[in-house]
């Protein structure tokens, strides 16, 4: 009764803390502080590059002196520039270099790229051409996190104007995109853009989610020139040459070219920036004819009409796509997907639309499904091998229960570390821990096997099987633990400059890993210790009981037959 009570509290124990550590949350991939940042800035249609050019030079003096600070009109950091080229890129060099740059003693290097959005560049990138890189310094150098920084570095940049402006960190591991991906799918695009506008609404609401937007394009209001072909032929004008004229007049038409210096500069003409932006000077446009100029409002009507800027397929369906960060360094990314799982669950979507999470989402559900196979793959492989061994399910179960032991194990040290159950990494963990954990148990009840053969007592041999075993099985363990203890510190040694490094980029991406297996099996050994000589004592006398059990019945089912007949019955009755 005093075993059956251990166990009971024991498997207590182990669910109250399966529940702890799953409180966690769930990541896909470990959260590696970034050495690089970038700030995207999605320019207005049609924006030139001078705009753009302000735009980028704006979000540069606020890096450099604040977010109160307002600059001049024609104001540019031009002592800061290393660099600068004819297409607007600029490279600022670190604070550590020139003085006054900026007060984030963390930045090494600040790039800038500002392009006009007329130069052609395809509408489908999902990066913006308009980029600001902001390269940190390594991770034992700098005096705040990466995601610290990029607080600092949103703060700063809040009272920017003049474009969409979102700030993401160099990607690690897989591309996944935005932590949040949220696709809409429908026929009517603006149905569409109504229904993502909603669910950003919702987004923006939430803790801890920032730079929230879509990728649906309205596009510019377009005027449409409807030319009556009746009076145009009147006149003896056909579409090809009022096309022309449009051309000229908006698009330009280079006439000549001038040459200074051993340069070509070509001479275009066309309609000044403000004519083209007039729609009276459009009506007014002077039309050639064989009778002379006429304007083109005497052969034309003007509709003004809004169109689509961009339209994305995805399985022959239309989509709009909204996106949005998360600030990691508080919360687990899966986490806020769950929680804006529950707040779009609640909206009503008009019939035939569709929404969809994807991204991160599709990547860690795979990744799920790959390791959750593998698990089961290599548990079966070891039952497989185990019942050959011992020819004994029950003992095979005993030896697996100390799996489940190191899996409680896993979620107390995810629980004392607070970190996050870690799907790639922890999932590899967890599969590690098999082969080792199973080993310890295999040795302690192999033994106690034959010491039993040897004819000793049961109950002493699970005691010389626990004492004989017990050094070899804590060496396992605490080699193993010793080895994986650097990669849950950081501490690793740099062999570039033969010293200590205190602080270990490379440590982030196993810590999870490391975490499963010191924390799983210290507490496997433990109980393996403990738990495995108590069930196969509980399996020993349990089976004991139902075979003395199944003997009494015998000799209580046939005892009527033995007195009618006189027959003496054989002692069947053996040492087990």
């Amino acid at each position: 009764m005093l075993i059956i009570s251990f166990l009971v509290v024991l498997l207590l124990i182990m669910t109250w803390v399966y529940r702890v550590g799953l409180e966690k949350g769930e990541e896909f991939f470990p959260n590696i502080d970034p050495e690089n940042v970038y700030i995207n800035i999605e320019m207005p249609e049609g924006a030139d590059l001078d705009y753009s050019d302000r735009v980028a030079r704006d979000i540069e003096i606020a890096l450099c002196r604040g977010a109160d600070y307002i600059p001049g009109p024609d104001e540019r950091p031009a002592d800061c520039y290393k660099q600068q080229d004819a297409s607007r890129n600029h490279i600022l060099k670190s604070g550590l270099n020139v003085t006054g740059i900026t007060d984030l003693s963390d930045i090494q290097y600040i790039n800038s790229s500002a392009v006009s959005t007329r130069s052609g560049m395809s509408l489908f990138e999902d990066n913006s051409p308009n980029r600001i890189g902001v390269q940190l310094y390594p991770l034992k150098e700098r005096n705040r996190s990466s995601y610290e920084n990029i607080d600092i570095i949103r703060k700063r940049i809040r009272n920017v104007t003049g474009g969409e402006i979102t700030i993401a960190e160099e990607e690690q591991g897989p591309p996944t995109g935005s932590a949040i991906n949220i696709e809409i799918s429908g026929d009517n695009p603006s149905m569409l853009g109504e229904i993502a506008n909603e669910v950003r609404g919702i987004l923006e609401k939430m803790p801890y989610v920032f730079d929230v937007r879509d990728d649906y394009v309205s596009g510019s209001p377009t005027i449409k020139v409807n030319v009556d072909r009746q009076k145009a032929a009147l006149l003896g004008l056909s579409t090809n040459t009022i096309g022309f004229v449009l051309k000229v007049a908006y698009n330009g038409m280079k006439v000549s070219t001038y040459r200074e210096d051993n340069d070509d500069y070509d001479i275009t003409i066309q309609l000044s920036e403000d004519e083209r932006k007039n729609t009276d000077i459009l009506r007014e446009l002077l039309i050639p004819t064989s009778t002379g100029l006429i304007p083109l409002s005497t052969i034309a009507k003007f509709e003004v009409t809004g169109g689509l800027g961009q339209i994305t397929r995805k399985n022959d369906e239309r989509i709009v796509t909204v996106k949005a960060n998360v600030d990691k360094d508080k919360i687990p990314g899966a986490v806020v997907r769950k929680e804006a799982e529950k707040q779009l669950a609640r909206y009503s979507l008009p019939p035939g639309y569709n929404i969809r999470f994807t991204g991160e989402e599709d990547m860690q559900k795979e990744a799920e499904e790959f390791l959750s196979k593998a698990f089961l793959i290599a548990a079966f492989l070891v039952i497989l091998v185990l019942v050959a061994m011992f020819d004994s399910v029950l003992q095979v179960t005993i030896i697996m229960i100390s799996v489940l032991l190191s899996l409680g194990g896993v979620f107390l040290g995810l629980t004392i570390m607070n970190y996050p159950f870690g799907i790639i990494m922890t999932g590899v963990g967890v599969i590690s821990l098999v082969g080792v954990v199973v080993n310890n148990a295999i040795v302690l009840i192999d033994y106690t096997n034959k010491l039993c053969e040897r004819g000793m007592d049961v109950r002493e041999a699970i005691i010389a099987a626990g004492c004989t075993r017990l050094r070899p099985v804590l060496l396992t363990a605490i080699t193993t633990i010793l080895g994986l203890v650097p990669m849950v510190t950081g501490v690793s040694f740099d062999f570039h400059v033969m010293e200590i490094a205190w602080v270990s980029e490379s440590s982030q991406w196993w810590t999870s890993m490391a975490i499963a297996v010191i924390f799983g099996l210290a507490v496997a050994t433990i109980l393996t210790l403990v738990v495995v000589p108590t069930l196969y004592s509980l399996v020993h006398t349990s089976s004991l009981a139902i075979k003395t059990g199944k003997q009494k019945l015998k000799k209580a089912y046939w005892a009527p037959f033995y007195r009618l007949t006189g027959i003496k019955p054989e002692d069947d009755t053996q040492e087990i």
